[in-house]
């Protein structure tokens, strides 16, 4: 079962006959029967539901501020029109009312309430063309403060699926040769390790080599593929039985100080003895452009953190080459989010980067948050900015697009400011 939608761990996890299955998650292999022991609010799905509601409920304080400000000067421009029609009342009464209309002329529309949206606006249809879509444009106001920036790993700084590092063969093997014979095998399964080397071993292997002819093809749960197969090139030699799949399915040793993922060809001779024929050795892809992005925001004055619930091992990996120094792996939802919360407690302003369900509670408690375009509909209803493309580059844009705009929108406050402040007495 593929179950990352829901925990990022990226490496599918084996369930046996008895074992508990998640509502959400990919089952890769036969049909299965299941006893559904949970519905509505008991499932795993409602949970991460009510917890993204629950931080969604925590506004950030630049919200907090301009719900506070907008009725006081509401009630200021209010005020100041009944006191100079109040003041000429006595003297003039139609002159009094054309006062009080006059200050309510030069308020409104008012220049205070158009200096930021007009900038807003312009700023969210910059980003719509370059790919970006901006869901809230107070985001865009809360990003321009952001001092340090959550990604997720699997599907954001990495591709979907994984990708062949390296292949070690026996003596007498090459490259090609093995990747070949395990195509032949690994094109009849779907899961991610039997893809990553069907796409490695190139159209033609994954179109079917004609030197390997596969026959009585099995795949054992979790484990990995059996098969018999016959050799069109040596025709003369008997067909062999061979296995694809981990160091255990194989029935060779395993290699307990690699720190990647290794999918074992081998070859299971008549006398029962075991011969390895090629270790393949398998990653996440990373983005190409992630270093560039991490150091981009690192020179601009923003830490970069790393949350994935995968594997400590592979995060850290990750991390690595994408230049983070600060990375955590194994984290569950909420997990995510109290280690969310410890960097806002700490007087952070954060962003969160993620594309999976599982990121749902952490975008809705981040300061502002960032969903790719094929991100589950859950994940992208909290998000601030939805990554309608497939390029990590427009997160660094955006911050600096925002950066940008929150120092336009100051300027415009000041003029707008400055209008209020000599038209308002010309008027009264």
């Amino acid at each position: 079962a593929d179950e990352a939608l829901l925990t990022g761990e990226s490496t599918p996890v084996p369930r046996s006959v008895g074992s508990a299955v998640t509502a959400g998650s990919y089952n890769l292999q036969s049909p299965v029967e299941v006893l559904v022991e949970g519905t509505g609010g008991q499932t795993r799905f409602a949970q991460i539901v009510a917890l993204m509601e629950s931080a969604s409920l925590q506004k950030p304080r630049l919200a907090q501020l301009a719900d506070r400000i907008a009725r006081p000067f509401l009630v200021a421009v209010l005020a100041a029109a009944t006191l100079a029609a109040v003041y000429w009342w006595p003297s003039d009464p139609g002159h009094a009312l054309m006062v009080a209309v006059a200050v309510l002329i030069v308020t409104c529309p008012c220049a205070l309430s158009l200096a930021t949206p007009v900038a807003m606006l312009t700023a969210a249809g910059t980003l719509a063309r370059h790919g970006m879509l901006v869901r809230n444009l107070q985001g865009l106001e809360a990003l321009a403060g952001v001092d340090t920036i959550v990604f997720d790993k699997t599907g954001t700084l990495t591709r979907d699926g994984m990708a062949l590092q390296a292949v070690h063969t026996a003596p007498g093997w090459t490259q090609q040769q093995a990747l070949g014979l395990a195509a032949a095998l690994a094109r009849g399964s779907m899961h991610p390790a039997s893809r990553a080397v069907v796409a490695a071993a190139g159209a033609a292997a994954a179109a079917r080599d004609p030197r390997w002819v596969v026959t009585d093809l099995r795949e054992e749960a979790g484990q990995g593929l059996v098969a018999t197969v016959t050799d069109t090139l040596a025709a003369a030699q008997p067909a062999r039985q061979v296995r694809l799949g981990s160091a255990h399915h194989a029935r060779v040793q395993a290699d307990t100080s690699a720190s990647v993922l290794q999918v074992v060809l081998s070859e299971q001779h008549a006398d029962g003895a075991v011969s390895e024929l090629a270790r393949f050795d398998l990653v996440e892809d990373l983005r190409a452009e992630a270093p560039v992005v991490v150091a981009a925001l690192q020179q601009g004055g923003v830490a970069v953190h790393l949350l994935s619930g995968d594997r400590a091992g592979a995060v850290q990996r990750v991390a690595q080459e994408a230049g983070i120094a600060q990375a955590q792996g194994e984290c569950t939802p909420q997990g995510k989010l109290a280690a969310l919360q410890a960097l806002q407690a700490g007087g952070h302003r954060v962003a969160m980067v993620g594309d999976g369900l599982n990121d749902g509670p952490v975008l809705a408690g981040a300061h502002v948050s960032f969903a790719f375009g094929r991100a589950v509909p859950l994940a992208q209803s909290q998000a601030d900015f939805v990554v309608l493309g497939d390029s990590l580059a427009l997160v660094p844009q955006t911050v600096l697009l925002a950066r940008r705009t929150l120092r336009v929108v100051r300027q415009n406050l000041w003029w707008a400011a400055g209008y209020n402040a000599l038209c308002v007495p010309l008027a009264v």
